[in-house]
């Protein structure tokens, strides 16, 4: 989050929650999809999220929807995504000091997100995955503290390098560190066994012993080890615009396009999907609440 908080960049409000499901129900005419991650900004803020997942669990094709949350709200949320249909949630965790946790968020109680993992296990959205942004200037303090939440709690915990993204862009080059170094680190201090990744999966398994306990720890590098040639996602903003890429510059608009006819649709989408290729570098001005975290 920058110092300044974030600002508006469209005057176009958001989709409702029907013409949300609705452009995900159209899109999957096109597109062999069967899962959908609701993320953010922040999901949960958003009003008629039990709706829209309600109206995602009815659509033909689709087997999974899952989420991605800081977690602050889930004490009231968790039980009623999980009856709702929400399978299964990422909670975003970068530290367990309640003053690193403030610092990062920006004002963010660490004692709540810590209060939505446990209603996340009580209401069964799982596996509950923890996701980790690696920083230079605190990671060797902020491993072993995260890996000792998820070995205390049974948790599969994911390490993501940081991104050059928004207007931070200098400070996240400084504090870019490779999952290898970490790996690296861990690999002195205690077992680390690969295991069988899907080839669409951007993150790398490896198993490991902490306290004890056997844990999944995935590794996504888009930096040093970029995984683009195998993506098989598709992103689309709560304004109904689809991405082909989280570093994508060019959209296609779906609330224009379901005016077409079908042929034409087709046609357009077809174009569009044809131009789906790696990122000639992980770095994007856009922010990540604009496209969808």
């Amino acid at each position: 989050m920058p110092p300044k908080g974030l600002h508006r960049t469209s005057s176009a409000g958001p989709l409702s929650i029907a013409e949300l499901a609705e452009s995900v129900a159209w899109l999957t005419q096109f597109a062999p999809i069967d899962r959908v991650k609701l993320t953010g900004g922040e999901p949960l803020l958003r009003a008629g999220l039990t709706e829209l997942i309600s109206r995602l669990v009815a659509v033909k094709g689709i087997q999974e929807i899952s989420m991605t949350t800081n977690g602050s709200l889930l004490p009231e949320w968790a039980g009623r995504l999980k009856a709702a249909g929400l399978a299964r949630v990422n909670i975003s965790l970068d530290s367990v000091d309640s003053s690193r946790f403030s610092e990062v968020s920006r004002g963010a109680r660490l004692e709540n997100t810590i209060a939505g993992i446990h209603a996340a296990i009580e209401a069964k959205l799982s596996p509950v995955k923890l996701n980790a942004v690696l920083q230079r200037s605190t990671w060797q303090q902020e491993v072993p503290l995260l890996l000792d939440l998820a070995a205390q709690h049974g948790l599969e915990i994911r390490f993501i390098e940081l991104m050059r993204m928004g207007s931070e862009r200098a400070w996240c080059e400084s504090e870019m560190v490779s999952v290898e170094e970490v790996m690296g680190w861990l690999a002195l201090r205690t077992s680390l066994t690969e295991l069988d990744t899907p080839a669409p999966d951007p993150a790398r398994q490896v198993q490991i012993k902490w306290n004890g306990v056997a844990l999944k720890v995935g590794w996504i590098a888009p930096r040093s080890r970029p995984f683009c040639d195998a993506c098989e996602r598709l992103r689309m903003d709560s304004r109904g615009r689809l991405r082909r890429c989280l570093m994508d510059p060019v959209t296609l608009d779906l609330p224009r396009l379901r005016k077409l006819t079908p042929a034409a649709a087709l046609e357009e989408y077809r174009a569009y999907m044809a131009g789906k290729q790696p990122p000639p570098a992980m770095d994007s001005d856009i922010t990540m609440n604009q496209i969808g975290g």
